[in-house]
């Protein structure tokens, strides 16, 4: 479930959070992703795909306590937000898998259809059920109060002047998108009918939204009991849909999704984060991977998490436990696949794959991932077997160390720019 609020637009983004102050980001470089995730990578949290994807975070050089967010997508384009480092982690874990922005308290975006909050547990596949959003329309830049804003009434705002604790909200919103809109048009071949802004549908109208009373009323508990919950932050209530005032309002299905939540669950029986730094790179991934998982069933489940006591019920306390369950698999990679036999295996397949006299051929597909597999969990064995192979060449196939030694170097050459990175912190 997504719960951290970001407090301001990086001026960089594709896709503004409707409501929130842009911030000057032109000193990222966005414009550079290789050097971008090289930095997240040492100062923060970042995380690839194949196919292009990436997200991370990146304490800002001047302000440490504020960290900025970025989703990035070879064909969605990216989201840029600033957020306090504390809650970085959070953020990049919401974007693990297929969301790829979140707006109106948890609904969120796929590149094609737009979901509800996951609150729907699927025990069968160990995952959240998602739930399209009936009659969804994409709110675009192109269209979201087209013509109505000003540019020279906006005011962009140095992240030097945000505080920690509450959203940049602005009052003229619409004059700092006109501003946004033109310089996205200058330096961004992305059409603004391309940029996201938020999500429209019909169980999101202002009128069908319910308020404490109603919520409440559909969860069998009284107003007060609602609000007591919100303040300790007990009893996983859901973020509001919007906030009118000082009023929070919760779309019908969201609450009603948490009431019937609520109802399985009464039903039914029921340290500081460890670093990653001796890990290596596919080490440190099992243990992120890992960590999301426990994470995810240890805290979103309400049936399991009512068997926290409530003075350890807090997010950080479970991260913490999710972290150390993932750090355990991690350092028992081995037990999951024997480095050794698979080595040995490898620098046998490897020999049988080399032939001719002047220089080496072509290297089985499935040799050459197992290659780059062994370098990205265990180096040192890597360039053992690949030491082996060159020497054993030699022996019995008379062909030059140097030439086998060049080939599967760059087989890992060319592909260690296309691998995931390793996260900094599994939170």
């Amino acid at each position: 479930m997504h719960t951290a609020h970001p407090l301001a637009n990086g001026l960089s983004t594709h896709h503004p959070v409707p409501g929130l102050a842009f911030v000057d980001d032109t000193h990222l470089r966005l414009d550079d992703d290789v050097r971008l995730k090289e930095a997240a990578l040492r100062t923060g949290d970042a995380h690839s795909q194949p196919d292009g994807q990436w997200w991370a975070y990146l304490p800002d050089p001047d302000r440490p306590e504020l960290a900025w967010c970025i989703r990035h997508h070879p064909a969605h384009g990216r989201s840029v937000l600033l957020h306090p480092t504390t809650h970085a982690p959070t953020v990049v874990r919401a974007w693990w898998g297929e969301p790829l922005l979140h707006r109106a308290g948890g609904y969120w975006w796929d590149g094609t259809a737009w979901y509800r909050p996951r609150r729907t547990w699927n025990p069968e596949r160990a995952a959240y059920q998602p739930q399209p959003v009936p009659c969804a329309t994409t709110v675009t830049a192109a269209h979201h109060d087209a013509g109505a804003g000003n540019a020279a009434r906006a005011h962009l705002l140095r992240i030097a002047d945000l505080t920690t604790d509450e959203p940049a909200r602005t009052s003229h919103w619409t004059d700092d998108l006109a501003l946004w809109s033109t310089r996205h048009t200058q330096t961004s071949d992305r059409p603004l009918a391309a940029c996201v802004i938020t999500v429209q549908a019909p169980e999101l109208e202002t009128s069908q939204l319910l308020g404490v009373p109603a919520t409440a009323a559909t969860a069998g508990i009284s107003p007060s009991t609602l609000r007591a919950y919100i303040s300790r932050g007990d009893c996983d209530v859901p973020p509001p849909q919007a906030v009118v005032g000082r009023r929070s309002l919760w779309s019908r299905p969201v609450a009603e999704e948490w009431a019937e939540q609520r109802r399985a669950a009464v039903d039914r029986p029921i340290a500081a984060t460890p670093d990653t730094i001796d890990l290596s790179p596919g080490a440190a991934q099992a243990q992120h991977d890992f960590a999301r998982v426990f994470f995810d069933q240890l805290w979103h489940r309400p049936e399991v998490r009512k068997r926290w006591t409530l003075r350890h019920r807090t997010t950080a306390d479970v991260r913490q436990v999710a972290d150390e369950l993932g750090r355990a698999v991690a350092a028992r990679l081995d037990d999951i696949l024997p480095a050794d036999g698979v080595a040995a295996t490898l620098t046998a397949a490897l020999l049988g794959e080399l032939t001719g006299q002047d220089r080496p051929a072509g290297v089985d597909p499935s040799s050459a991932a197992m290659l780059r597999w062994l370098d990205r969990h265990h180096p040192g064995l890597a360039r053992q077997v690949i030491a082996d192979t060159a020497d054993a060449a030699r022996h019995r196939r008379g062909i030059a160390p140097a030439h086998t030694e060049q080939l599967l170097r760059s087989l890992l050459d060319n592909h260690r720019g296309n691998t995931p990175g390793a996260p900094a912190s599994a939170a």
